[in-house]
């Protein structure tokens, strides 16, 4: 008896089991996952919103699959377009374009004041937050470390993200410094005061006027203070 009653217990739960159905999933959220996965994007970084929608049907049932395929090569990010396919028993049971926005987003530097030009950049001026950088076309700075001894090269108000083409190395030399001119050979050695036409670094070669003479020369910056000339 007792095992009788356990064979009918089974049944039932067989039963019960087989008229339960998946609830259907939500088409856009689907399409979404599919995006994700087919460009492996991070959803902790990438945001995605469905803008329009050809397809007709709002949910898809649990037999249901679905496929997508972009209308173009470009990068999964910003204005997107796809072609969205419903699959039912193995065939395409409905087809439609999709239009989406996929937003990216990072840790950065942001200004925490206005920051002028040929200003020098400091921790205290700058804060690490997390930004919508979609339509940034700059590579924006994600840490201090790479940017130390680094300046502005363009005035940036305050809340505004940090990208790697608004900064540069501080100069060794900088345009209307004061410099010292020197030309040397295995004979002799000569040196005289200039004005630093144009910014430099060890090793480049600026413009310098000699102010002796006021001609413009062309010399090498061999360290702060110091430009060398061919005799």
């Amino acid at each position: 008896m007792k095992l009788l009653r356990l064979i009918l217990v089974c049944e039932v739960v067989l039963a019960l089991g087989a008229g339960v159905r998946a609830e259907p999933r939500d088409c856009d959220r689907e399409i979404k996952s599919a995006l994700l996965r087919r460009y492996q994007l991070d959803s902790n970084w990438y945001e995605i919103e469905i803008l329009s929608s050809q397809l007709k049907s709002a949910v898809l049932e649990s037999t249901d699959s679905l496929a997508i395929r972009p209308i173009s090569q470009k990068d999964p990010i910003g204005l997107f377009t796809i072609i969205a396919t419903i699959i039912r028993e193995g065939r395409g049971t409905e087809k439609g374009q999709v239009s989406v926005r996929i937003n990216k987003f990072a840790e950065v530097l942001v200004t925490t004041d206005n920051l002028r030009l040929y200003e020098e950049l400091s921790p205290d001026k700058l804060a690490l937050k997390r930004m919508d950088i979609t339509s940034l076309l700059e590579q924006p700075v994600q840490s201090f470390s790479v940017i130390a001894g680094y300046r502005l090269k363009r005035n940036i108000g305050k809340d505004q993200v940090l990208t790697s083409g608004a900064v540069e190395p501080v100069p060794d030399i900088d345009v209307g410094g004061e410099v010292s001119i020197v030309c040397e050979s295995g004979l002799f050695s000569v040196a005289t005061t200039g004005q630093a036409m144009q910014k430099g670094y060890v090793g480049e070669q600026i413009r310098v006027k000699n102010r002796a003479s006021n001609k413009v020369v062309l010399a090498t910056v061999i360290d702060r203070r110091t430009v060398s000339i061919q005799p």
